[in-house]
């Protein structure tokens, strides 16, 4: 076809080409040049978050969603990059909610993070963090500062972490591997705890679940005083134990329990459950 002189064939060709081709995804991608200490929050309904550190005072957001019925904003105040992504419309579904994000910041910047499904992802991040999640794995490497954790069906697992450690989950698993914290929190109503990180000296080590089981490993060189207690389950030890001072509580005659002495005892591992099974063992 022809019209003033030009060919409209190709021109047709690439428009019916296109026409086949799906709607490319909606990409945003910010920087924010930030002071030192800066602090990122970010509200997510649905999505995997990549967070990962750099040398530069400099926060990158790269953010990908599919459906037109989310929007997503990132905007600095102050020293505070607030990232966060809108439902635009009451019709949606779960699949509309998604949103991925992938997040470079300085190496100390304070986290605060909630993603309700999906996955978050932090390593090399230096410091302090809260993450909260309903359904959403928190996965964390190589970080340090206060870490608090609250998920309610979401697992998190913390690699190589230093610092303070509080995490709470109603349903998912934690599990603290190869890390150096003198202050751990664990709970857990159904899932299981791992521990299997150094105790230091001085160390508070507290892990509780209601069912479950609560693994605690251990090398020859550790050090401490361990009080395990499982009302209705039951407790198994590798460990040579010395005989240790019993709390002054009354425990009912079914309850099993262990009081004792690793070493010099110079860190303190309090672990309790209701019908879970609490395992001491040496570290393979």
């Amino acid at each position: 076809m022809k019209t003033g002189g030009r060919t409209l064939g190709p021109v047709l060709a690439l428009g019916f080409a296109l026409a086949g081709v799906p709607a490319l995804a909606h990409r945003i991608q910010k920087h924010f040049k930030v002071d030192s200490h800066p602090v990122l929050t970010l509200h997510n309904s649905s999505g995997n978050i990549v967070i990962r550190s750099w040398p530069k005072q400099e926060v990158q957001v790269i953010a990908n969603h599919k459906s037109e019925k989310v929007d997503v904003n990132a905007e600095l105040k102050g020293n505070m990059v607030e990232v966060s992504t809108h439902i635009l419309t009451d019709d949606v579904t779960p699949a509309d909610l998604e949103a991925d994000y992938q997040i470079t910041v300085p190496q100390e910047t304070e986290l605060s993070i909630h993603n309700d499904s999906g996955l978050v992802d932090v390593q090399g991040v230096l410091g302090d963090m809260s993450f909260e999640t309903v359904a959403a794995d928190v996965n964390l490497s190589r970080v340090t500062g206060y870490i608090t954790v609250r998920t309610v069906g979401g697992s998190f697992s913390c690699n190589e972490c230093s610092g303070r450690i509080d995490a709470n989950s109603i349903s998912g698993a934690i599990n603290l591997i190869g890390s150096e914290s003198s202050n751990v929190q664990a709970r857990s109503s159904t899932g299981n705890i791992m521990l299997d990180s150094d105790l230091l000296p001085n160390g508070l080590y507290h892990l509780r679940n209601y069912s479950g089981q609560i693994d605690v490993l251990f090398s020859p060189s550790d050090s401490f005083d361990v009080s395990a207690v499982s009302m209705r389950g039951k407790v198994e030890n590798e460990a040579d134990l010395k005989e240790s001072q019993r709390p002054d509580r009354h425990l009912p005659a079914f309850a099993r329990s262990l009081f004792g002495v690793y070493n010099e005892g110079r860190a303190r591992l309090i672990l309790n459950s209701f019908s879970g099974t609490i395992v001491i063992r040496r570290r393979q």
